[in-house]
């Protein structure tokens, strides 16, 4: 690993951050959760070289971007975290857009601002002397954002505990690098700090917005 879980924690510290997102209630939690549909975009989990802090106790975040190749809801999400506290049962997540297609999440909009829940399972690896964990974060069918082909997005997230989240990511490079809050609600490019690119590890699960479209009306066809 290029870097230590002491330079992981200076990392976590420096990151602070007062975004303006207005985060809605989350759902409650299903025990048994299916993922909806496939996968319809992933930087998936790899070869890590450390974790950046995203505590809601000092209200830190990163983001990363994405195009998607078709119209979709999403309707799952995964990350990979390290917890070196308590597990967070709510992740706080964004999704902005780069209406100026400027590359800078500074000036993007947000599409969709929701706190969802999330089960954390064990894959059954360790960095650091701590355990790695998938974190699937589970959209409730009445909050799936509506996303579209060849927009250029911005993923944002925060664990919802006071400390002890770390997210990883990768020093592979897909699109931008991704970003974190400096501590007055400026996103910083993370190349800037890290001295190279540096991409998050998620994935997003989907539908096609015209099968969901589609199998609604057909529900709503029955009722008369």
């Amino acid at each position: 690993m290029k870097f230590s879980l002491s330079l992981l924690l200076i990392v976590a510290a420096a990151l602070y951050a007062d975004q303006p997102h207005t985060l809605r209630s989350h759902h409650i939690q299903r025990t048994d959760p299916v993922v909806i549909g496939d996968i319809v975009y992933s930087q998936a989990f790899g070869s890590y070289i450390s974790g950046i802090g995203i505590n809601s106790g000092s209200n830190q975040w990163l983001c990363d971007d994405f195009v998607l190749d078709g119209d979709y809801y999403l309707t799952d999400i995964h990350t990979w975290m390290i917890w070196t506290g308590a597990t967070a049962s709510t992740m706080n997540l964004v999704i902005s857009e780069d209406d100026l297609n400027d590359s800078n999440p500074n000036t993007n909009t947000d599409v969709w601002a929701e706190s969802v829940p999330c089960i954390n399972t064990f894959t059954g690896d360790t960095a650091w002397g701590y355990d790695l964990y998938e974190t699937h974060c589970i959209i409730d069918a009445d909050l799936y954002p509506e996303l579209y082909e060849g927009i250029h997005y911005y993923f944002e997230i925060q664990a919802e505990v006071v400390y002890g989240c770390f997210i990883l990511v990768s020093d592979n490079y897909t699109g931008d690098s991704c970003w974190y809050d400096n501590g007055g609600g400026i996103w910083i490019e993370g190349m800037v700090y890290f001295g190279s690119p540096t991409d998050m590890f998620f994935a997003f699960y989907g539908e096609p917005l015209n099968a969901l479209e589609s199998e609604t009306w057909g529900s709503i066809k029955t009722l008369f």
